[in-house]
């Protein structure tokens, strides 16, 4: 619904900072424009790149816009922004605690989880990997962090070992990797269990990964496996071998952003709340072709899974589909680390288990239905295994 005691004001001037160089953050901008355009809002937006933190500090003190988006956490921003009374949503980049709450001000937790979940989703289709890796990002931010942490725990089950390599060692300091970087990065790839799967927590680290893997002597995707995000387009088609790499919603986390401005513009009461930040897919290029036989049979039954595992079907209907033995899909999966076809299934009943817990108000009895499961106490139980939370308590946490 539109809201006219907006439009027949003059527009608001509404202040966005963040990471506004790269694409992901025109679409983020494209996210927020959208949201204003659908509500009739009238929103003048004037965008801040990250690294101009004293010209957004003026803009606060001496432009004194109608409202903030911002992902900055620099102390004197944080200070500027704690000394106005100005609508702010504060984007939140990790698990890290948000600054203190005050009016109109509310904070946006963005869990970058499901990146890193993804990202091993589509190494283990791949499959064949001794060792997986993951390059964080520059010094050890909690977006970055997270990103791993998924990839980890979702690499976990194959049992193969599990590497890091830490900003905090001294590596990938700047935006964009020196020589001596580099050369670090090929050591540590070296060092890697061949073949490798490995997930850096941006494009940019991906395309510092290749140009490692080159230095190194290291064939990729044969020895080395390489996965990036945000699906940078300079980065990822400008390199060689071209990029791999999961797309982010970055429209939908400015939109939330943009409809949680509009609350506090309402005088709504802020809040605290987190966002699971949504994967678009994974755009598959050559730095991970397969390097296993069973990776297109394992494929084609993960998209069918995708497509049908909440229609209450079993193994034995995969392999039917498929025109292949239940024995040699569970063969091909358990070549690829990527578990079992009943596994498989339940991974994707649970992921639309979560979506229906954190969307709708729907009964527990429903979500099992409509997810696909036969015995909701079954579910119970297999959620919080694998979750660590009740279905309840999950959905107080992460509910928009």
């Amino acid at each position: 619904m539109a809201h006219s005691n907006y439009t027949s004001s003059p527009p608001l001037r509404i202040l966005v900072a963040n990471w506004m160089i790269s694409p992901p953050a025109q679409r983020l901008l494209d996210g927020i424009q959208s949201f204003a355009r659908e509500h009739g809002l009238s929103w003048d937006l004037e965008a801040l790149p990250i690294q101009q933190t004293d010209t957004m500090r003026l803009a606060l003190e001496a432009e004194r816009p109608d409202g903030v988006i911002t992902g900055f956490d620099a102390p004197d921003v944080i200070t500027s922004l704690m000394a106005t009374s100005m609508p702010t949503v504060f984007l939140r980049h990790g698990v890290d605690e948000p600054p203190p709450t005050r009016r109109r001000l509310s904070v946006l937790r963005l869990d970058f989880g499901e990146v890193g979940r993804v990202a091993a989703r589509h190494l283990l289709e791949r499959g064949g990997f001794r060792s997986f890796g993951f390059v964080e990002a520059t010094h050890d931010p909690s977006w970055s962090a997270s990103r791993g942490e998924a990839f980890h725990a979702a690499v976990a089950s194959t049992g193969r070992p599990f590497f890091r390599l830490s900003a905090a060692e001294g590596v990938f300091q700047a935006s964009v990797a020196n020589r001596r970087e580099l050369s670090a990065l090929a050591d540590w790839l070296r060092a890697l269990p061949k073949p490798a799967g490995v997930f850096a927590a941006t494009d940019e680290r991906a395309r510092d990964t290749l140009l490692a893997c080159r230095e190194a002597g290291l064939e990729v995707p044969r020895a080395v496996a390489v996965v990036g995000v945000n699906n940078d387009e300079f980065f990822c088609r400008h390199v060689f071998p071209n990029l791999t790499s999961v797309a982010i919603d970055h429209e939908k986390i400015g939109s939330v952003a943009a409809a949680e401005l509009q609350r506090l513009l309402e005088r709504r009461r802020p809040r605290r709340t987190a966002f699971v930040v949504p994967v678009l897919s994974v755009e598959a290029r050559a730095s991970t072709a397969p390097i296993s036989q069973g990776g297109p049979l394992v494929r084609q039954a993960l998209d069918w899974i995708e497509a049908h595992a909440c229609e209450g079907v079993g193994a034995a209907d995969v392999a039917k589909a498929l025109r292949a033995s239940r024995s040699l899909l569970d063969l091909r999966f358990r070549e690829i680390g990527g578990g079992t076809v009943l596994g498989a299934l339940n991974d994707r009943r649970l992921r639309e288990v979560q979506r229906l817990l954190r969307e709708t108000d729907d009964r527990i009895e429903s979500i099992c239905g409509a997810a696909g499961f036969s015995d909701a106490s079954g579910l119970r139980r297999l959620f919080k295994r694998r979750f660590g939370l009740s279905m309840r308590q999950w959905r107080t946490k992460n509910r928009l």
